[in-house]
């Protein structure tokens, strides 16, 4: 037995807000108008022994306490256990502050923005069960080439595969998921609108075709960006990499059934603590060469744009004499699909590394799923990129964490 009802809602500020993600002089400033409309969407599953409820919102990031508001709030009219809630970001720069629980790269927190989405999103799935529509699921995949790929060097392995699956009553689709592994940052911090970015524009342009709104997500994609393809930072290039992104996945042609009338939950969990002032030394010595980069004349958007949010991650980090946080998600069995959630931004070479252990026909990993813990990048690159600097996690710790995940699959 498999059903599934879908949903979504605008979450377009009705106050006024930042846009969240980029360090610099306009983002000091109010948002400036709206491009497009940012959503929630979800999507119900119910099977034989369980259901399973998505969430995507269109915003940066989703903390541990935001995410378990909004699963309080639903479970008090859908039978559901929290863990079987997962209520994930889709990570543009271009979105409101508000679903984080401090200031985010000097973006304050907006808690009259939160409690305003958070009203439309119960809202919006409160009538789910009673739309639950018997259905049979069919998967199609692909490879995204030419368009995006690891963030450092093109030429290097990336999280390059794609998946589109539809469940249908018959020959209509009754909803959708949708997914491909990119930074939604194809524009820079200049935009002042409102704006989802590259998955927001993946599928307004999938939606037309399917005719449902699918849930679509970015999974291990830590590392991945445009960036190496890029053609500028504006909505003409946003355009331009949707369309090209969103004509791949259309043009799958072989969709073949997936099985998932049942599934079995198993959640994992991580604990990271160390004193954090051990490295002290090395956060100074990163601030002193940004600092010497942007002193220079010349250097790209995207140079200026790393090295100032890395001045303000280090500076922050030198703030805290310890680090304690936990790293939590649950993984998925469901038949021919294995679903892996993870809490913050998984570098690709770990999710290509899960997919080729799981033993499923098929697997999917849901990157900002219930909180955010920064970036998790392997050991190899640290000292190397702005992802290792800016990251809380160990060098080597990431590896454990994929580990204890994989011996779970």
């Amino acid at each position: 037995m498999l059903r599934a009802a879908t949903s979504f809602v605008d979450i377009t500020p009705q106050c006024e807000v930042h846009l969240c993600g980029y360090v610099g002089e306009a983002r000091k400033h109010p948002a400036q108008g709206i491009h497009d409309h940012p959503l929630a969407v979800s999507l119900l599953l119910e099977m034989s022994n369980a259901r399973l409820l998505f969430i995507s919102v269109d915003v940066i990031t989703m903390s541990k306490g935001k995410a378990e508001i909004i699963k309080d709030k639903i479970k008090n009219f859908i039978d559901i256990d929290s863990d079987h809630i997962i209520v994930n970001a889709i990570h543009s720069h271009s979105l409101a502050n508000g679903f984080t629980d401090e200031a985010m790269l000097g973006t304050p927190d907006n808690p009259e923005y939160f409690h305003y989405a958070l009203e439309k999103i119960v809202e919006s799935v409160h009538d789910l069960e009673e739309q639950l529509t018997d259905v049979e699921a069919y998967i199609g995949t692909c490879k995204v080439h030419g368009y995006y790929s690891k963030r450092t060097d093109a030429s290097l392995p990336y999280e390059d595969n794609a998946a589109v699956i539809k469940f249908m009553h018959g020959e209509r689709i009754i909803a959708a998921m949708c997914n491909f592994n990119c930074h939604a940052t194809v524009l820079g911090p200049d935009n002042m609108m409102l704006s989802s970015d590259l998955i927001g524009e993946v599928r307004s342009q999938l939606t037309e075709e399917l005719q449902v709104v699918p849930y679509t997500f970015t999974g291990a994609s830590g590392d991945i960006s445009n960036r190496q393809f890029r053609q500028g930072n504006d909505f003409a290039e946003l355009k331009r990499v949707g369309k090209g992104i969103a004509d791949i996945l259309k043009g799958i042609q072989n969709y073949e059934a997936l099985h998932m009338d049942e599934a079995i939950l198993q959640v994992y969990d991580h604990h990271i603590v160390y004193d954090n002032r051990a490295f002290f030394n090395e956060y100074q010595k990163g601030i002193d060469e940004a600092n010497a980069v942007l002193a220079q004349e010349g250097i790209s958007l995207d140079e200026r744009k790393l090295r100032t949010t890395e001045v303000m991650i280090l500076e922050d980090k030198m703030t805290n004499e310890t680090v304690d946080f936990h790293v939590s998600g649950v993984v998925i069995h469901a038949q021919d699909l294995t679903i892996v959630t993870y809490p913050g931004e998984l570098a690709s070479k770990f999710g290509l590394a899960l997919r080729a252990k799981c033993p499923s026909k098929h697997f999917l990993l849901i990157g900002y799923a219930n909180d955010y813990q920064g970036y998790f990048i392997e050991a190899e690159e640290y000292g190397k990129t702005y992802e290792t600097k800016a990251s809380n996690t160990p060098k080597g710790e990431s590896e454990k964490i994929v580990s204890e995940i994989g011996d779970l699959l």
